[in-house]
């Protein structure tokens, strides 16, 4: 049997999705207290918390529960180890909010996608997601992947880190894949950009 999750609904009251990111307090952050690492499993319910809250206000795409789990290899988070989340009592492991989130997801032997990448408001203009994106790029290197690419409504973050603005007709073909799920597909208002590493 195969199961097809509906993805959330991206229509949601965007009042309620302002709310969803509670106030963190910072006060001096510094490296040390940023952890930038693979996801795992457990971190998926934060993950959709995240990047379903950004959809919401139209600002990324939405993702359901069963596109993170199938894709949980993807995903690399940044979580502050200054805020406990919850504790694993049998491991005596502490987890901590995760900030900031995105994927590396292979479309081919040479190309890969940057997607799902979302940063905590509380968290944004710190350079998370500089940090995600390095992370992923020697992901992408030790792969052997030459070319990364992403659709995007931040045109200049991207374009600050050497990602090049491409017109829709010269991206290779396989970057269409998931464009006819899309539930902007016929009014798409993201930009494509492509970086060679």
């Amino acid at each position: 049997m195969n199961y097809v999750e509906p993805p959330p609904d991206p229509n949601m009251d965007e009042k309620k999705t302002k709310n969803k990111f509670t106030a963190v307090k910072l006060g001096a952050l510094d490296e040390s207290r940023i952890s930038v690492q693979k996801a795992q499993i457990r971190d998926v319910e934060e993950i959709l918390e995240l990047v379903n809250g950004f959809a919401a206000m139209n600002l990324m795409l939405p993702r359901g529960p069963q596109y993170v789990y199938e894709n949980i290899r993807d995903f690399v988070i940044a979580s502050d180890r200054n805020v406990p989340v919850y504790s694993l009592t049998e491991t005596r492991e502490v987890l901590h909010l995760i900030v900031a989130c995105g994927s590396l997801h292979v479309l081919w032997d040479d190309i890969g996608e940057i997607r799902a990448l979302a940063i905590r408001p509380d968290y944004q203009h710190l350079g998370l997601g500089s940090k995600l994106i390095e992370f992923m790029k020697k992901e992408a290197r030790r792969l052997g992947i030459k070319h990364l690419f992403t659709f995007t409504l931040t045109e200049n973050f991207f374009k600050s880190l050497g990602f090049k603005r491409q017109a829709r007709n010269d991206l290779p073909p396989k970057v269409w894949g998931e464009c006819s799920r899309c539930p902007k597909y016929f009014k798409c208002d993201e930009v494509g950009m492509v970086l060679d590493i």
